[in-house]
């Protein structure tokens, strides 16, 4: 029997802890509830390793028993939500949400509503402005309109995954996450990307509850010395993160002090969208904004 072989006795056994309410009966609800946090606990997992994994390693990043994982897994295989190589026994994420995720994305295209106010952030602040989206506790850019103001530009392209813990798009998504969620993802082994790269895990904490109170972050040269990224969140639901506005380019121009007119830009377009999908957050940050702010006056910023 191999390291990630889980026997039918062991796998039974480990099924019967479920808790009784006080009149015998099995407290349904809490076990479903359950269930469905640990299958997209696993999902999420797959999703952000990138790679097909081992039962083992699933069990492990999880916390979790290989019975109760083994049995998830053989659900979702049966589903065809997941696939399991067999010469390696590796699992990965299967067909069926790719098919699943194309319907999502006929009902909810955040990237096509979201693209008349990208465009107008790129035009008012003279940047490259950046749509990206959650991926469990990463984000990936999925858009992304290039600064046609300026000669040299920075710019990022879409599918780009930056590390969560040296970004502002990653740490904007974090401070939005469940605290398990961010638990896992400072679990791991931050890598330092330049000198100014934050990865006291201790000040990351302090710097997400920051984030989240002032929805805002910028990671000057954390990634790129002598680049700067500022991001706000797009909400939904309530307060429930649905994606990321940010502007990218060169220290000087998008400072580690967000500028005003930049912060300005970004928020009024974040609550705009995040409006229209119930987010609600940012009401409380005063009146509404729906009027374009006027251009700054005085000689235009010389192109770099």
């Amino acid at each position: 029997m191999t390291d990630d072989t889980v026997s039918p006795k062991r796998a039974a056994s480990a099924g019967q802890g479920r808790t009784a309410s006080p009149a015998g009966s099995v407290d349904t609800d809490d076990v479903a509830v359950q269930s469905v946090a640990t299958t997209f606990r696993i999902l999420d997992e797959l999703a952000a390793a990138g790679r097909p994994l081992r039962l083992t390693e699933i069990a492990t990043a999880l916390d979790e028993t290989k019975a109760k994982v083994h049995r998830h897994l053989a659900t979702l295989r049966q589903l065809g939500v997941i696939e399991q190589d067999g010469g390696t026994e590796r699992y990965r994420l299967g067909w069926k949400l790719v098919q699943l995720g194309e319907s999502v994305a006929e009902q909810f295209n955040l990237r096509e509503i979201a693209a008349p106010h990208l465009t107008a952030i790129r035009d008012e602040t003279r940047e490259t402005a950046l749509l990206a989206v959650p991926i469990g506790w990463e984000t990936q850019v999925v858009s992304v309109a290039d600064n046609i103001h300026a000669r040299v530009f920075i710019s990022i392209k879409p599918g780009n995954r930056p590390l969560p813990h040296a970004a502002a798009q990653g740490r904007v998504v974090l401070a939005f996450s469940p605290p398990e969620m961010v638990d896992r993802a400072l679990s791991r082994e931050l890598v330092r990307l330049t000198p100014y790269t934050l990865t006291d895990k201790v000040l990351l904490r302090e710097r997400l509850a920051l984030v989240r109170e002032r929805m805002w972050d910028t990671a000057d040269s954390e990634i790129i010395e002598g680049v700067n990224t500022l991001s706000v969140p797009i909400l939904r639901e309530g307060d429930e993160i649905a994606g990321v506005f940010s502007i990218v380019g060169l220290s000087r121009n998008v400072p580690s002090e967000a500028d005003p007119h930049q912060l300005e830009v970004l928020h009024r377009h974040a609550r705009l969208l995040s409006e229209s999908l119930s987010g609600t957050a940012y009401q409380a940050r005063g009146p509404r904004l729906d009027d374009p702010p006027s251009r700054r006056r005085g000689r235009p910023r010389i192109a770099d």
